[in-house]
């Protein structure tokens, strides 16, 4: 893989939002469910969080491999005429709704389909959504700019001055 340029800072901005997200949204997700269980039956383990945490690294990657959600995130704040804080906000609440839509469903999928069956599957993802929407915002707040900035100085990219096309 190339790791210069737009290319390699997408790259890792991509790396790197999924592993802070993922790991948030493991932990929680097994959490939760561990929290309907009977006494003495483990759900939230090392081996289980480890799966869980390779699953959804690999689903989130690919949607945001797949999915724009930065430019939407960036066209949403610039629509709305934000600056500084608040254009944060916007672009991190637009990519988080994307984001984690994507990999709570499809978490929730994987995670639930052995316990309840294929017909509570929405449901159970309902159930985990507002706590997953919050995790994953305060998350990305957080991390985005620092992913930016380590991004950045991987790449040799600064998405603040890009170059101008055919450079």
């Amino acid at each position: 893989m190339k790791f210069k340029g737009p290319g390699g800072f997408g790259r890792i901005m991509n790396i790197c939002m999924n592993a802070c997200m993922c790991s948030a949204f493991s932990f929680i997700m097994l959490w939760v469910a561990q929290q309907g269980v009977p006494e003495g039956v483990q759900v939230l383990t090392p081996a289980a969080y480890f799966v869980s945490l390779i699953t959804s690294f690999g689903i989130g990657y690919v949607t945001v491999d797949l999915v724009p959600v930065f430019k939407l995130g960036n066209g949403a704040a610039k629509l709305l005429g934000l600056k500084g804080i608040g254009r944060y906000a916007a672009m991190v609440l637009v990519i988080n709704l994307v984001v984690t839509t994507i990999i709570g469903f499809f978490m929730t999928f994987i995670n639930m389909l052995g316990r309840v069956g294929l017909g509570d599957i929405f449901m159970q993802w309902l159930k985990m959504y507002p706590i997953m929407l919050v995790a994953g915002f305060v998350v990305q707040f957080i991390v985005m700019k620092p992913c930016m900035i380590l991004a950045s100085k991987i790449t040799g990219f600064d998405p603040a001055t890009p170059l101008p096309p055919g450079q």
